[in-house]
């Protein structure tokens, strides 16, 4: 544009043009930091959240309950988990899923869809935690549901796993739960929060895994009767592959 034309341009402006256009430039920047603010903080799963929070220092980390004080959900047995979520259909699954991790990351502030597990696990294997999980250090435990039939007063396997992530003070130097130990949980003993659920099994033989976390770490117990070395786990490593342990992905 020619300057002479540009000059007759911005003199025909009103004064009042250029305050009324700083204006709306300021409300505009309002109003998308707001949104920017909102996406933020209603969406801390997002892993780029995630890190933006936790460089703002806007994240507290991830805390422990009492037993009785740990946040009011719904508790389920094996038979009460399958069903419930293995009729879930893949959108509904995932949306559970973001609900369970932004309950845990966010110490329950807006808590949403809380599940906890009860009832028998049996240990089958474990291995520790690393960079790459969710948190460490820490053990992740592999368990399958045990149940007792009508027909047998045996426990049985049930088609329930579970992955329990233990945040540790320190790398475990050994397995700490041996094959075989079972485990009982219990609702207002153990607070084991559901933090994902994933569908592994087919359609003739359903199956889910379950990846849990204590809330509570008041009633943990190594087999030798020692506490169990829980610690509240942090920073979180948001974008992990869920679930935990690769033999309970499927294929």
């Amino acid at each position: 544009m020619p300057k002479g034309i540009l000059k007759k341009f911005l003199k025909r402006r009103p004064s009042w043009f250029w305050w009324a256009l700083i204006q709306l430039l300021a409300a505009a920047f309002a109003i998308a930091s707001w949104n920017v603010c909102l996406f933020l903080f209603n969406f801390p799963e997002r892993p780029s959240n995630y890190e933006m929070l936790r460089k703002l220092n806007r994240l507290t980390p991830v805390v422990s309950y009492d037993p009785l004080e740990a946040p009011d959900g719904a508790s389920a047995d094996a038979q009460e988990l399958l069903t419930k979520f293995y009729s879930l259909e893949h959108e509904q699954l995932a949306a559970h899923n973001r609900h369970f991790k932004r309950n845990y990351i966010t110490n329950f502030t807006k808590p949403e869809v809380v599940n906890y597990i009860e009832g028998s696990y049996r240990v089958t294997n474990s291995r520790a935690l690393t960079e790459n999980d969710f948190f460490h250090p820490g053990l992740a435990v592999r368990a399958q549901a045990v149940i007792q039939t009508a027909e047998r007063n045996e426990l049985s396997p049930y088609p329930v796993v579970i992955e329990i992530l233990f945040p540790l003070k320190a790398t475990p130097s050994d397995e700490i739960y041996p094959a075989g130990h079972l485990f009982e949980f219990k609702y207002l003993d153990h607070r084991a929060l559901i933090l994902h659920a994933a569908k592994i099994g087919s359609q003739n033989e359903p199956s889910i895994c379950l990846s849990v976390v204590p809330l509570s770490f008041a009633n943990y117990w190594k087999p030798d009767q020692y506490p169990l070395p829980l610690a509240n786990p942090d920073p979180l490593k948001v974008d992990a592959v869920f679930p935990t342990m690769e033999e309970n992905r499927e294929e």
